[in-house]
């Protein structure tokens, strides 16, 4: 049930996202929302690891799910972040 409401919160917030872009032109490329969908599965499949660790006990198996999947989860988040405003940034120039 939990994750049934995490996933309805998680949708709504994309929305909003999509009419903000929308209204301030930002144009984004096909591989900027992969990776944007990639690193938002990665970071809800590290939540649910790590709470699913923590409840079992196995505080190792929990952090190094940090180690794992955050990291590239970080990292294609801020790639999908930057790409769009570097390009809008250099558009304005």
């Amino acid at each position: 049930m939990w994750w049934f409401l995490f996933g309805l919160l998680l949708g709504a917030g994309i929305l909003p996202l999509a009419f903000w872009m929308h209204a301030r032109k930002v144009r984004t490329t096909w591989y900027e929302w992969i990776m944007g969908i990639i690193s938002l599965i990665l970071i809800v499949l590290l939540v649910q690891h790590f709470v699913g660790s923590i409840a079992e006990e196995e505080s190792r198996a929990a952090w190094m799910a940090v180690l794992f999947l955050g990291i590239p989860a970080v990292v294609l988040g801020v790639l999908a972040v930057r790409l769009p405003y570097q390009r809008q940034i250099r558009n304005r120039a």
